[in-house]
């Protein structure tokens, strides 16, 4: 007697669930949408972004450099009377290109790696970076 309750449950609810989706489908096909309704879609091609006026060459250091200087020269060319800020973990230094765009700074290491940025800032205010990783050692390989 369980069983057949149980069958005759399953069963009716499969033929609801046949029933609610004709239904269902048989409305939605039913519906009409005004043609003035429909919205039109203008597709617009993207414009390329431009590339930026400033570069940054860093010249010194190169990247995962090994050192048993504490005190790093960093070095390298940008477009003319820019601005250069050279950030290391526990020092900064700040400083203008030449007029050729050449610049030097130096900066501080502490123990082991050091994330340095280096950062030009045109004087139309466009600004770039470039990361270097430094570690300072004192160990003999």
């Amino acid at each position: 007697m369980k069983k057949e309750k149980i069958l005759l449950l399953l069963i009716a609810s499969v033929v609801g669930l046949i029933v609610a989706g004709i239904g269902f489908y048989i409305y939605e096909s039913s519906k009409n949408i005004p043609t003035e309704k429909i919205k039109k879609v203008a597709v617009i091609a993207p414009t390329p972004t431009p590339k930026p006026s400033i570069y940054l060459n860093v010249a010194s250091p190169k990247n995962e450099l090994v050192t048993d200087k504490r005190i790093l020269t960093v070095s390298g060319k940008t477009i003319p009377n820019s601005n250069i800020i050279v950030l290391s973990p526990i020092d900064e230094s700040a400083g203008t290109a030449s007029s050729d765009g050449n610049f030097s700074l130096t900066v501080n290491l502490s123990d082991d790696q050091n994330i340095i940025r280096i950062t030009a800032i045109a004087p139309n205010g466009e600004t770039i970076s470039e990361i270097r990783i430094v570690t300072f050692s004192t160990e003999n390989f």
